[in-house]
């Protein structure tokens, strides 16, 4: 059998093999307690004796390859970080060449067939890591969703960058086709907090051009009167409220919610935060105009995500000492605007904003782990309040029209977003605490996310060319569930070409299913069917990975975690009509407020086979 690291052309070791990058963050990183180290085995070192171990597996890996350096760094020996693509960082300070002339370099002589794609993604099913489940389910240990994500590349988007959509800047679409967004971002993430620096790498006549780009004055002065009106805002709330007189410092508030932070807190948002399925569209997001309580949560969720590997968290804890008000602040927001509806006339767009704030805090309380308080009430008051303000609101079962126009596209799809992401959240909350199931299967019957080109479009025009260029193909959760319930998915079915996303909802699904079918009791006599329906999903997974560039992976997101969930559901399953059921309090069914019993269920029966 040949040797996958070796060219069959050119009989060199093959670059990406050869050399393959240096220990991350996560290689680096205590499983137990998170905390990050600035050598391998002094992380391993420290997790033998961790406080936080609690007796869990420390598992072994494995000794990769040797890494073979680039010419210039095996020229002097010192350690390359070399991966066959582009630069080492080395050469790239210096400025030099970075040759491979003792490794493969062409992607043309190692191009691998279908199959073989389809045999590594079946290969990589067989053992998952399972370590983020474990952390994140853990109350025992802290911001590891924040960490987790700190550790993302950055989307390549323009986002809030500029305070104005990019419509209102002049700038052509032919333009646009010529612009890296990337080009306009700081390049380190842990400078984003800071004045942006251009020097040494445009002229003075460029770095005027974009900083007049990214900060014009005007916009400017309109987001600090528009981040007064929330400070007087939040301080009514907080004369209203005896909870929180005590706690609010207004000086703090005032500090945290500067022009500067915000901006800089909403870059990092848009870079870091769903930057595959995005709730709010950023091309037409303007920071000055947008509603108080969305302004203030998107803030808030930069601040939590600008967390970056070797740097104490800071911002984050900043942040969540301004959880509590901030929740009750956007959901009493909500009730307001509900409570003052007249009959037959909403505001869409401020009804669809006062709930994306609402999801956005609710997503952040989850985060407080180890808050039992906050936990109860965004499970028992949160989640419920949210769905039933769509439900009032009609935007539950939301679909497109072909015939709309870019506006009315742009305000249905934010909806579609919306609805989608919320009921993943209730999917996660049974899942996760057994909560009882808030929406119904049979309500979401509306369209499930566009493809996100046409999303992304900043323009009417552009926006038009794109739709004629795209199939016209939309999905329905309701109608993808029932056909693989029912095994009707064929090789040449449209259905076999649902994107990640939507294959990450039907997955979220099963967890409504699941608790139905167990707390009905009629779980036995399905269970069989359950999995062979998520072997289905496991082929139509590997089939929307195979489509995915190798190199366009990295972009993955939250959804690089999903086939751990399957294999969890899997497994949820599987005891479950065993013998070992009796013992799992988790599989009980007792609605609870915290993730403590699934992490208790996935030590016992998940990380163990």
């Amino acid at each position: 059998m040949r040797d996958q690291g070796i060219c069959s052309v050119c009989q060199l070791p093959i670059a990406e093999v050869a050399c393959p990058p240096g220990p991350t963050s996560s290689s680096r990183q205590c499983p137990f307690c998170s905390a990050v180290f600035s050598r391998v085995d002094g992380a391993r070192r420290h997790a033998k004796s961790c406080s936080q171990r609690d007796g869990r597996t420390l598992h072994t890996k494995k000794r990769g390859r040797k890494t073979r350096s680039c010419d210039q760094c095996s020229r002097v020996k010192v350690h390359c970080t070399a991966l066959g693509q582009g630069r080492c960082e080395r050469c790239a300070s210096r400025n030099i060449n970075c040759t491979l002339s003792r490794c493969c370099t062409d992607s043309s002589h190692h191009q691998s067939s279908p199959k073989e794609l389809r045999d590594q993604h079946s290969r990589g099913n067989v053992r998952l890591p399972l370590s983020f489940l474990l952390n994140v389910t853990d109350d025992k240990q802290d911001f590891i969703t924040e960490k987790a994500v700190g550790e993302e590349p950055d989307g390549a988007l323009l986002g809030p960058t500029s305070m104005t959509p990019p419509r209102a800047q002049g700038l052509s679409d032919e333009a646009l086709d010529f612009i890296d967004p990337t080009l306009l971002l700081p390049f380190d993430p842990q400078d984003s907090l800071a004045p942006l620096e251009f020097s040494g790498l445009y002229s003075t006549e460029e770095q005027n051009l974009i900083g007049a780009f990214l900060f014009p004055q005007p916009h400017e002065d309109r987001l600090s009167a528009q981040l007064h009106l929330l400070e007087r805002d939040i301080a009514a709330h907080v004369s209203s409220n005896d909870r929180y007189k005590a706690s609010y410092d207004s000086v703090q508030f005032r500090r945290f919610f500067s022009s500067s932070n915000v901006h800089a807190f909403a870059m990092m948002f848009c870079r870091k935060r769903h930057y595959q399925y995005p709730l709010i569209h950023w091309p037409t997001f303007a920071l000055e105009t947008v509603s108080l309580p969305l302004l203030m949560v998107v803030a808030l969720t930069g601040a939590t995500y600008s967390y970056s590997p070797g740097q104490g968290p800071e911002y984050i804890a900043e942040a969540r000492q301004l959880y509590h008000l901030a929740d009750c602040y956007i959901f009493r927001q909500l009730a307001t605007y509900l409570d003052s509806l007249p009959s037959g006339e909403i505001d869409v767009g401020e009804a669809i904003q006062l709930c994306q704030a609402a999801l956005l805090m609710y997503a952040l309380d989850t985060l407080l782990a180890n808050d039992p308080d906050m936990q109860r009430t965004v499970v028992a008051e949160r989640l419920p309040a949210l769905v039933a303000a769509m439900r009032r609101l009609c935007f539950v079962g939301c679909r497109h029209d072909p015939s709309e126009e870019w506006q009315l596209f742009l305000q249905r799809e934010q909806i579609i977003r919306l609805v989608s992401w919320a009921y993943c959240a209730d999917c996660l909350a049974t899942m996760s605490c057994n909560n009882p199931p808030v929406f119904s299967m049979l309500e979401i019957s509306g369209d499930l996310p566009c493809d996100t080109i046409l999303w992304e479009a900043d323009s009417s025009s552009s926006f038009a060319l794109l739709r004629l260029s795209q199939h016209n193909t939309s999905h329905c959760l309701k109608d993808l569930m029932q056909k693989l319930l029912d095994g009707e998915f064929q090789v040449d079915d449209g259905c076999v070409n649902a994107p990640l996303f939507h294959l990450h909802v039907m997955l979220c699904a099963f967890q409504h299913i699941i608790f139905n079918l167990q707390t009905s009791m009629s779980f036995a006599q399905q269970a069989d069917r359950l999995l062979q329906a998520l072997s289905k999903w496991r082929y139509l997974w590997g089939e929307a990975m195979d489509k995915i560039p190798v190199d366009h992976r990295r972009w993955l997101g939250v959804s690089k975690y999903v086939p751990d969930i399957e294999h969890l559901t899997r497994r949820i399953i599987e005891v479950s009509v065993s013998s070992e059921a009796k013992s799992s309090q988790y599989l009980k069914r007792v609605p609870s407020y915290g993730a403590r019993e699934i992490h208790q269920f996935i030590r016992d029966f998940v990380s163990k086979t």
